[in-house]
């Protein structure tokens, strides 16, 4: 769905509010606004769009989505999500199967179960040909992996992730190209952490996109820190400083901290 700002989003779910204008939308539409609900607090909203997705659900696969997200709207266990999860692909709903595995993985994260998950869904994902969900596989096994400061094989998934990205879809390649950059800036590989950060930045400039601008601009300056470079680390500092107060914008407070710091060790 188009990005739309909170006045927006709470006029369109207004028009469902009272259960008018349900009749005129599909299932698909109805699950994608009851992540719209959720996000906005809407409880009472959700169970009607609930039920009107699984009214109108013409396939297996439909009613087994509106399951799902009626486990998670009712708080189920993860045994009985990854209970559907099976079930599901045993019925041949690999697509399902996969979503539902990849949500169990995020539910388990800090676990030792997460990475089995993520995998189960990178796999199922990969005999469908699912390339966008592929995108997501990628971030979130590279994600555990980081999280076990396995360095190497984050930076190899996050790679892939790159490598599936569609090239139009440019804030997607902009997180894709910071997230190994720092992964890599870990492992010690500064120069090509700093050609990626340096993409990331043309591109969050190109859609003014200010907290790719944020991300990438303070990588870089991390990198020459790193590299004992304090001057070029406050002039990236002071350009992220800029933008925002051109923008209209707060300039984060991390960065203000930042600054002051390293004028003082001038």
């Amino acid at each position: 769905m188009p990005e739309m700002n909170i006045e927006q989003a709470e006029e369109l779910l207004d028009m469902f509010g009272d259960g008018e204008g349900l009749d005129a939308i599909n299932t698909s539409l109805a699950l994608h606004l009851v992540d719209l609900a959720r996000e906005l607090g809407r409880d009472a909203l959700i169970t009607r769009l609930l039920s009107h997705a699984a009214n109108t659900a013409e396939s297996e696969e439909d009613r087994g989505w509106c399951q799902f997200e009626l486990l998670k709207h009712e708080g189920a266990d993860k045994d009985t999500i990854i209970g559907l999860a099976v079930n599901s692909e045993k019925d041949g709903l690999k697509a399902l199967a996969a979503g539902i595995l990849h949500y169990v993985a995020l539910m388990t994260l800090g676990g030792d179960d997460a990475e089995i998950f993520a995998n189960r869904s990178m796999r199922l994902r990969e005999e469908i040909g699912d390339k966008e969900g592929m995108v997501y596989g990628h971030a979130l096994i590279a994600h555990i992996a980081k999280e076990n400061e396995d360095w190497e094989t984050a930076a190899l998934h996050l790679r892939k992730r790159i490598e599936l990205v569609d090239a139009e879809d440019k804030i997607a390649l902009m997180e894709a190209n910071a997230d190994l950059a720092h992964t890599l800036a870990t492992t010690g590989d500064l120069e090509q952490s700093q050609a990626l950060l340096i993409e990331s930045l043309e591109i969050a400039t190109e859609i003014q996109d200010l907290s790719g601008i944020l991300v990438a601009r303070w990588g870089l300056a991390d990198l020459a820190e790193i590299s004992d470079q304090p001057d070029e680390a406050m002039v990236q500092l002071s350009e992220i400083m800029t933008t925002f107060m051109e923008a209209g914008e707060v300039v984060p407070e991390p960065v203000r901290n930042r600054v002051s710091k390293l004028t003082e060790l001038q």
